[in-house]
């Protein structure tokens, strides 16, 4: 909740503010864990091959290699936003994203027009992905900068709180399409239902973008950073940050991908749940998602981020593989939700204090190209290809808790980079200064 000592005025400008960055956030992940739900539709109607299985993996390697084209997208549109400004950016990413999930809505299938369906569908894919290089780092960027310093733990929490958002809206629509249509029907044209509603988010995301101001930090800094080059600046100067960084959010990759995409999809195969109950899972990880991001986000205003952070990760690799056993042993719904509920409860620890922590590792010439490249390169390799990896290994090994080892791996990351980070700061002053101010 906003301070009581701001104006009204001042309470309704931030939370336009919020809600201008949390809609892009929202619109990214809502696609992505569409696509990630109806992966067994849409591998019948655009990857068609004589074993199901092949058909599946085409489409999740479709899914994660689409997720190659975003660290381009980051360098080029987050250091659009570092030179021309975090409003111009955000303006961009909305209308390319709308433009990707409308391609893919409006695909035509393999049976109606062959290969060519499949390519425009990939299109699709390929420009969500370059938009959504952009939209993390110039969003919280754009966040940060109008937040009160004493509240940007709070303000950046709203970004994730944009994807629990997502994946409930995903969830609660891929439960009613399966609840209101015959897979037949499914098959035939109710896939596209979930992607159309899903363009209704680029015009209210333009309306509040449209009327809000640029940032004052970057205002200040304008005729600096525009001399300059944020990729080259970034590279040369945020190097230790960087690799950190991503060790760091590692855990944030794999963990939103399994447990918000991956986790129906897993019920389904491993635990026997139809289509339907499975989305109970996504449910309960949107509902912490959505509600206890603010809550450690204004925590770690006050206790620091890395208290938070360190925290969270730790919480996480205890009860991650103990939650998969249980369910494995329990495969009801109950026990179900209430794992998946729980373990996003813990990531949530250290997620809502995330994009605050990664915003004030760097200086404002080149805070959106730094945090566009720790998110792409992370949510590129360890997120976009954890569906296809899980998958592919669960089917190998005949393990049932391969999403659990995947995650813990990204924990023992993460934990080391937090130890890294620490010690570095002893030795570089920036990143040591970065720190304080987390």
């Amino acid at each position: 909740m906003l301070d009581s000592d701001f104006t009204p005025e001042k309470r309704r400008y931030f939370r336009k503010v919020i809600a201008s960055a949390l809609i892009g956030n929202m619109l990214e992940f809502y696609d992505l864990f569409i696509y990630g739900f109806l992966a067994v539709y849409i591998s019948k109607i655009f990857f068609p091959t004589d074993d199901p299985y092949t058909s599946l993996l085409i489409t999740l390697a479709t899914f994660g290699v689409s997720y190659f084209i975003r660290p381009i997208g980051a360098l080029i549109l987050g250091s659009y936003a570092d030179r021309y400004g975090r409003k111009a950016g955000m303006m961009l990413t909305i209308w390319a994203m709308g433009v990707g999930t409308a391609m893919i809505a409006f695909a035509p299938s393999y049976a109606s027009w062959g290969i060519a369906g499949s390519i425009i569908l990939v299109l699709g894919k390929f420009i969500q992905g370059f938009s959504a290089g952009g939209e993390f780092g110039t969003s919280v960027s754009f966040v940060i900068e109008h937040a009160p310093r004493r509240l940007r733990g709070y303000f950046a929490s709203f970004q994730v709180v944009g994807i629990g958002l997502a994946t409930g809206m995903a969830g609660l629509v891929t439960m009613a399409v399966n609840s209101y249509f015959t897979p037949a029907e499914i098959f035939n044209w109710a896939w596209r239902i979930p992607f159309v509603l899903g363009l209704i988010i680029v015009p209210f995301g333009y309306w509040i973008r449209r009327d809000l101001d640029e940032t004052p930090e970057f205002l200040l800094n304008a005729e600096v950073t525009k001399e300059r080059s944020p990729v080259k600046q970034s590279l040369a100067t945020a190097k230790a940050r960087i690799v950190c960084a991503i060790g760091v959010y590692s855990l944030a990759a794999s963990s939103n991908y399994l447990l918000g995409v991956f986790i129906p999809l897993y019920a389904q195969k491993e635990l026997g749940m139809s289509p339907a109950d499975s989305m109970w899972g996504a449910v309960g990880y949107a509902a912490a998602q959505i509600f206890l991001p603010p809550l450690f986000g204004k925590l770690s205003d006050r206790f620091g981020r890395l208290a938070m952070i360190g925290t969270g990760i730790s919480l996480t690799g205890l009860f991650t593989i103990p939650a998969f056993q249980y369910m494995v042993a329990n495969p009801t719904l109950g026990v179900y939700v209430t794992c998946v509920t729980f373990l996003t409860a813990c990531v949530m620890v250290f997620q809502g204090a995330m994009p605050s922590f990664l915003a004030e590792l760097f200086p404002n010439s080149v805070r959106t190209t730094g945090l566009a490249i720790i998110h792409n390169l992370n949510f590129t390799v360890l997120g976009g290809l954890s569906l296809l990896v899980c998958t592919w290994l669960a089917k190998e090994t005949g393990s049932k808790l391969i999403p659990a080892f995947y995650v813990m791996a990204t924990v023992v990351i993460a934990l080391l980079c937090v130890l890294v980070f620490i010690k570095k700061a002893k030795k570089d002053a920036t990143l040591a200064a970065g720190l304080r101010r987390s």
